[in-house]
């Protein structure tokens, strides 16, 4: 018996998450997540037809971009930024 490769459509299906999907798997809520979207703090995201997809090595990059050792660290202060209400907002 043979056994046939995985289809590759079904590799990125695995591979890419919906908005709500990629919220739950960090934990947030959906409407946080289109936040950091439409700021730019957020993983990188691909655009595809009227769905906006993330793919799972681009949420694991952006985990550990914001991960950090110490709250006196440079990197605590711009992941706190990032999470921010107010980030990106005029005065």
């Amino acid at each position: 018996m043979t056994i046939s490769p995985p289809r590759q459509d079904s590799f990125l299906r695995e591979q890419l998450l919906t908005t709500p999907q990629a919220a739950h798997k960090l934990n947030i809520s959906p409407r946080t997540l289109e936040r950091y979207r439409c700021r730019g703090s957020g993983p990188i995201f691909r655009k595809m037809g009227g769905r906006v997809l993330y793919h799972v090595d681009d949420i694991r990059v952006w985990v550990e971009n914001v991960a950090c050792r110490s709250t006196s660290e440079t990197a605590y202060e711009v992941a706190r930024m990032l999470g921010s209400r107010k980030h990106g907002r005029g005065p």
